[in-house]
């Protein structure tokens, strides 16, 4: 079923003073509205900046199932953030989730909503991943249950057009063209997306291992030349749920050797900071004194005096940045 744009009809009931309570009659609302769309111009009705035509309140009012679709026409009018988003195409997905909670579980409600929420849904998620905005993307995923299998390719297809491209990128990313590539997957390295990645649908599993496993990959090439932004995508990485037990196993070994190799180095940099400090403290020392005990301030100095090769490199190696650990799978 194709999607469909959603205008309140209770909106025109209560303009034309039709009463939608315990009270109301379908034959007479059918009547009213005849004469309704008689006088106007067109056999259109303006309510409020809305335009109702004849054909799409006919076709709604003569349904036969209407007496329960005016059920869900009537809890949607109270909900405001739902009528905002299923006419606007506007949402506020921080605080919209109290207004859906009577409606989880209700199949009837399910298909009743679907055709109305799928052009919304598109058109939202077309908007979040164009500005990579793929928290907020993944609040929305959590209403697509909502979606019933007819509308879910055209709601899903900014979604599956972004995973392709996704795809796509990471396949010809390397340690070599890293530089260049990097600010095209930005989205993955510096943002959390985690929650976005949890919340895919079904139909996408495939394609999150294969993106998955592809950072994993990209990780692995990048650790030493771009270490920060492979431990920024391992904490994504490791946050991920419903993995293949073999990918996971990879996630958390990786993330575990990175975790670990950071701390190293910085221990490895303090011990060899502290040995040039004591080798230059020892040096002072032998240089300002003539041995223990010695009163004779005629000194000598012997300039045959080297310090031992281990010292030198010592002191040599605590002056470059440490760049060593095993090789991850």
């Amino acid at each position: 079923m194709a999607s469909k744009q959603y205008i309140s009809i209770i909106r025109l009931f209560n303009h034309c003073g039709i009463s939608t309570g315990n009270d109301f009659n379908l034959s007479r609302a059918k009547k009213q509205l005849q004469a309704e769309f008689g006088i106007g111009k067109g056999g259109f009705i303006e309510v409020d900046a809305y335009t109702y035509t004849r054909h799409d309140v006919f076709e709604e009012i003569g349904l036969p199932d209407f007496s329960k679709r005016l059920i869900f026409h009537k809890q949607i009018w109270k909900s405001r953030q739902i009528l905002q988003l299923l006419e606007k195409n506007t949402v506020n997905l921080s605080s919209i989730n109290n207004e859906f909670n009577p409606f989880w579980s209700n199949k009837e409600f399910d298909e009743f909503f679907s055709p109305y929420f799928a052009g919304p849904f598109n058109y939202l998620s077309r908007t979040l991943l164009v500005d990579a905005r793929l928290k907020e993307m993944g609040d929305l995923l959590s209403y697509e249950e909502f979606l019933q299998p007819a509308e879910r390719e055209e709601a899903f297809r900014p979604l599956r057009i972004f995973l392709d491209e996704s795809v796509r990128l990471l396949r010809n990313i390397n340690d070599d063209n890293y530089n260049i590539m990097r600010p095209k997957i930005s989205h993955l390295i510096d943002t959390e997306w985690h929650a976005f990645f949890n919340k895919l649908p079904p139909e996408f599993y495939d394609t999150k291992n294969d993106i998955t496993t592809r950072l994993v990959n990209i990780g692995v090439a990048i650790q030493k030349s771009h270490r920060r932004d492979c431990k920024k995508m391992s904490k994504q990485l490791i946050l991920l749920q419903d993995t293949p037990e073999s990918l996971r196993n990879t996630i958390v070994s990786n993330h575990s050797v990175y975790s670990r190799s950071s701390g190293a180095v910085g221990s490895i940099k303090w011990r060899n900071g502290w040995w040039a400090i004591w080798v230059f403290i020892m040096l002072i020392r032998a240089v300002s004194s003539g041995g223990c005990g010695e009163n004779n301030t005629d000194y000598k100095y012997d300039n045959n005096f080297q310090l031992p090769d281990s010292i030198f490199k010592i002191l040599k190696d605590s002056n470059h940045k440490i760049n060593h650990g095993p090789l991850l799978k």
